[in-house]
């Protein structure tokens, strides 16, 4: 019965788990065995068991099989727990099996199979046999204590708790530690839980971290959380492998019918499994893949009616499923829109959807597509600034960006997205031909002197975060205000080199003037690195100018 060893695929998880229970089973031995340990020979290495009794120097199959069958329970027991010592867990498990056909009311051979099977992530298998040995021997505290430290292994804390704290066992210092480490699992999984309902992702992950490396080496639904907190902070790859792991248990087993985030535990898994798919589906057309596509969101509804039909009465799953069935209603008006010229219609029908799943980088990028065709320039960009956040590698939407910022003629934000797209697309001749005018343009702003007009809070920000910058807070109909932009004008032709001057309409961008608390026009304000400086509400170039020298020389 010799062959490959079989070893656990969830690395370092399973095989802590299986020497601990190792460690905590002692594979006991009958008395009569172990008066009589000399009659076998222990299992090490490649090397088969062999059996001195009955036969003598036989490697025959056929004589070895007679062998086993002549061994009593007790000697299997032996032979499967030298095989466990040795991680070879098939073999193990088929001497154990043996065992328990000739004796199955032994209960400590249910436990001894239990813990194979735990070697062979057979978890659920493991639950029942470890169950079925309680069920023979009630106070039989091993069976409890082992049973216990799997299911704190797998997350289920109040389970888990029922069996380390078995009435009438006197608790050892291995089973303090062990209810040390189930509070303080407990404790992390409070922390994710309120971390969760707050959308803190973040703390989501570092809670769900620790209570895996507290003691939860094996749960799904930690695993499962990771990705999900992982997928909220747009780290597809970490929450791809998180969900493999997760995914490699049954889901369905007995250990995980209980509650985490107050969804059935089996629930959660396909919960976060069938948000995992969408997004990779949403990822597969970013990068042209339509088979995988629809691949993927077949198997992303597939996990969510799971999940509906698991816990029937969960609002976020029933939520999910909704949304899922109406977006794949709806996924098609836009597209249909905007290819037969009707664009405004085409944004309403985005607008509608985005509704259903707001967190679509697709769906802001085909917006931006319309609004481009509209002439709506600041739209496309914000649609295509929100659809790099959701998704930063989308090359489409970085693409759309460009356009916009070129059309816009901010010159260096579209010669940075060019550059950007030119080192995808070496050999793209359009992009270079952008890249070129773009940086022609933004020479010729520079010689000329040119003031920009900015509308954006968040540009706003950043072009005032380096060097010195001067902005002029306006209104189009306001006299003054035509006579102070006259001043900037005529100082930027001067200082264009070293100072950013930069024109803000208070009516068209209230919160810009909010922000820097303007309340009334015409002020210009002076700015060095992201902080103001000065102040000023009269329109006097000579005044203007020595404020403007002094921030270009004085050192703050």
């Amino acid at each position: 019965m010799s062959g490959p060893k079989k070893k656990s695929v969830y690395a370092v998880g399973s095989s802590s788990l299986a020497d601990e229970m190792k460690n905590s089973l002692k594979f006991e031995e009958d008395d009569e065995v172990r008066r009589n340990s000399g009659k076998f020979t222990s299992v090490s290495g490649q090397n088969v068991h062999s059996v001195n009794f009955a036969i003598s120097g036989s490697n025959n199959e056929g004589k070895s099989a007679s062998a086993e069958e002549a061994m009593t329970p007790a000697e299997l027991n032996i032979k499967g727990s030298e095989y466990h010592a040795t991680l070879d867990f098939e073999e193990a498990l088929s001497f154990f099996d043996k065992a328990i056909a000739s004796s199955p009311d032994n209960g400590r051979l249910h436990c001894h199979r239990a813990a194979a099977l735990i070697g062979l992530m057979r978890f659920s298998e493991a639950i029942k046999e470890f169950e079925e040995a309680i069920r023979l021997a009630p106070t039989y505290f091993q069976a409890h204590e082992s049973l216990g430290t799997l299911l704190l292994s797998l997350g289920q804390v109040k389970n888990a708790r029922k069996h380390l704290c078995f009435q009438g066992h006197k608790r050892d210092q291995v089973t303090l530690q062990k209810l040390q480490k189930l509070q303080a699992v407990a404790e992390h999984i409070n922390k994710c839980t309120d971390a969760r309902r707050l959308e803190d992702w973040t703390t989501v992950l570092k809670e769900a971290e620790a209570a895996t490396n507290s003691g939860a080496l094996m749960s799904s639904q930690l695993l499962a959380c990771q990705a999900e907190a992982h997928l909220k902070l747009h780290q597809l790859e970490e929450a791809r492998v998180c969900m493999d792991g997760a995914m490699l248990c049954d889901p369905s087993a007995a250990a995980y019918k209980s509650k985490i985030f107050g969804i059935l535990t089996e629930a959660y898994i396909y919960f976060v499994l069938s948000q995992i798919h969408i997004t990779f589906e949403r990822f597969s057309k970013i990068v042209r893949e339509p088979i995988m596509n629809i691949c993927r969101y077949g198997e992303a509804y597939v996990a969510i009616e799971r999940a509906a039909r698991v816990d029937p009465q969960n609002a976020e799953v029933i939520r999910l499923l909704k949304k899922m069935k109406l977006v794949g209603k709806a996924h098609t008006p836009g597209i249909n829109l905007f290819r037969a010229g009707r664009y405004a219609e085409a944004c309403s029908a985005y607008d509608k959807e985005l509704t259903l799943d707001s967190s679509n980088s697709i769906l802001y990028c085909d917006r931006a597509a319309c609004w481009s065709k509209l002439g709506e320039w600041e739209k496309s960009l914000a649609d295509s600034n929100q659809a790099l956040f959701i998704q930063p590698d989308y090359t489409k939407a970085l693409s759309r960006r460009a356009i916009s910022n070129l059309k816009l003629e901010r010159w260096a934000d579209a010669v940075r997205d060019y550059k950007s797209l030119r080192q995808e697309h070496p050999d793209d001749r359009d992009i270079a031909d952008f890249l070129s005018h773009a940086r022609v343009e933004l020479k010729k702003s520079c010689r000329e002197g040119k003031v920009e007009l900015v509308s954006d809070l968040e540009k706003f920000r950043a072009a005032i975060a380096c060097g010195v910058s001067v902005v002029l807070f306006k209104e189009i109909s306001n006299e003054q205000c035509s006579e102070m932009s006259s001043v900037v004008d005529t100082l930027c032709t001067k200082y264009y080199s070293s100072v950013r001057f930069l024109k803000v309409d208070v009516e068209l961008s209230p919160e810009i003037a909010a922000s820097e608390g303007i309340t009334k026009v015409p002020t210009v304000t002076i700015h060095k690195k992201g902080s103001m400086t000065t102040q000023l509400d009269r329109s006097r170039t000579l005044e203007l100018e020595s404020m403007i020298e002094n921030a270009i020389f004085v050192v703050y």
